[in-house]
């Protein structure tokens, strides 16, 4: 749905700015201006304003360069190739733009030095009214028709949450029957991808929505939801880590046993238990369910611990190789970091 209305509001914009641009200048087929205003509409109105003006700046700084030097050179390989490296390095190491709106520069002047050296006088003007136009249409469009972040946060947060549970989930099925080298070295890479990307998107997507809901009238109401998200988000981040640091010590228990370790029932119901901690965590945090839920998570997951402390308890008495039994322990100090994290009350 928010696919739908992000094409609505990049092809409306687009058509006002080209009505627009023919209105106002001479131009038979103004298409920088539908161009610029599809650039300009972002899904924040606080994005849309900046690239608005980056991108009018670019292009103001562009035509005053052509206009500048356009009389004194011509355009041939040496002029093409010192003006494009020469304005390209202004926009990023001066004027620090980004490098979409950087690149514009040359192209700007570029183009307007093209149409001077074919006689077109008043190109220059023209390409400078297309560009305000097209930004101005694109921050109007943003402003008065503004994009919801909030499902976004909502949808990556629950995806994090969702995935993590699912790793838990197939750790715990493995361990509790055969397993080997062959499942911890995957469930490593897969939990590494989560710890490393993963979590990097729900940052951005509720840091956005934050950032947004500030320009935002529609989301402006769910500022203290969006305040929510983002404290919380640190627990599900270390979460994260924890879940691969036991796949990593299950990969390193699986290495000890000589790649074919016995099953670990008892280990697999506590994993399991708190793939189930972590979703119901989740779920109170968007609240679809009650805070009280988590304590009661955290109370199944205690209930499995045990049978597990007294396995490496046991396992440490009868004189087990060393290395196995604390790799083994160190997995349940891996679960208590996570429930410790998660049993928190919620802000």
């Amino acid at each position: 749905m928010a696919e739908v209305g992000a094409v609505a509001r990049a092809g409306l914009a687009a058509a006002v700015a080209w009505q627009l641009a023919v209105a106002v200048t001479d131009e038979p087929a103004p298409v920088l201006a539908p161009l610029t205003a599809l650039i300009s509409v972002r899904v924040s109105v606080h994005t849309s304003i900046r690239s608005a003006i980056e991108r009018s700046a670019a292009v103001v700084v562009g035509v005053l360069v052509a206009l500048a030097i356009g009389n004194a050179l011509g355009l041939n390989a040496w002029t093409v190739g010192i003006l494009t490296s020469g304005s390209l390095a202004v926009a990023l190491l001066v004027f620090r733009l980004p490098r979409p709106a950087a690149t514009q520069i040359p192209v700007s002047a570029l183009v307007v030095m093209s149409a001077l050296a074919a006689g077109e006088e008043g190109y220059a003007r023209e390409r400078v009214i297309e560009t305000v136009l097209g930004a101005a249409v694109g921050v109007v469009v943003s402003v008065v028709l503004p994009a919801s972040r909030v499902r976004d946060s909502r949808q990556t947060l629950r995806r994090l949450a969702t995935v993590l549970g699912e790793e838990l989930d197939a750790m715990g099925a493995g361990v509790a029957g055969q397993w080997s080298t062959t499942d911890t070295a995957e469930w490593r890479h897969t939990a590494r991808l989560t710890r490393q990307r993963l979590v990097e998107e729900t940052t951005t997507a509720i840091a956005d929505g934050r950032a947004a809901a500030a320009w935002n009238v529609r989301d402006r109401p769910y500022m203290a939801e969006l305040g929510r998200y983002e404290d919380v988000l640190p627990r599900l981040e270390r979460t994260a880590i924890g879940v691969w640091a036991i796949a990593r010590g299950l990969e390193d228990h699986a290495q000890l046993a000589g790649g074919e370790p016995e099953a670990m029932p008892s280990m697999g119901a506590l994993l399991a238990s708190l793939a189930d901690l972590v979703r119901v965590f989740a779920a109170a945090v968007l609240g679809e369910q009650a805070p009280g839920a988590i304590a009661d998570g955290v109370n199944v997951v205690l209930e499995r611990r045990a049978p597990c402390a007294d396995a490496a308890h046991q396992e440490a008495q009868l004189g087990v190789q060393k290395l196995e039994w604390m790799t083994y322990t160190a997995l349940l100090v891996q679960v208590d970091r996570i429930v410790a994290d998660l049993r928190q009350p919620l802000p």
